[in-house]
């Protein structure tokens, strides 16, 4: 694992850390830079006090187009804090998702999209 602060690959295991869930984090030490991390350093899961699994559930209902508020009542968490959630996610898109090529082509695909425009229609009549 390369260090998140200099870029170097030369980090040392540096124990690990239990978490109030019962998730084991494991932590890092820079023999460059002498800072320590761990796993999640740099990612929408750094810091974070929430259980993974919780998160990971809203950002599920939430691309399955349960609203916001509504994630919140079901997880019975702040609307604000699943906002933020996908916010983090969102700020790391870059390295997800990397953009094409010049000369690469791209298909996207709305597999949901197409099927209710002015009522409701089966797909294979869908114009789209």
């Amino acid at each position: 694992m390369n260090c998140p602060h200099c870029h170097s690959p030369k980090t040392q295991k540096d124990g690990q850390r239990q978490l109030h869930t019962g998730q084991r984090v494991q932590g890092y030490r820079c023999t460059a830079c002498k800072k320590r991390f761990n796993e999640r350093t740099g990612t929408p899961m750094s810091r974070l006090r929430t259980p993974q699994a919780v998160v990971e559930t809203a950002l599920k209902a939430r691309s399955e187009g349960l609203g916001v508020r509504a994630t919140a009542r079901v997880l019975d968490k702040s609307h604000n804090s699943i906002s933020k959630w996908e916010s983090r996610l969102a700020a790391q898109e870059s390295k997800w998702s990397p953009t094409p090529g010049a000369e690469t082509e791209v298909t996207l695909e709305g597999d949901e999209l197409y099927t209710k425009v002015e009522k409701n229609r089966p797909a294979h009549e869908s114009p789209g």
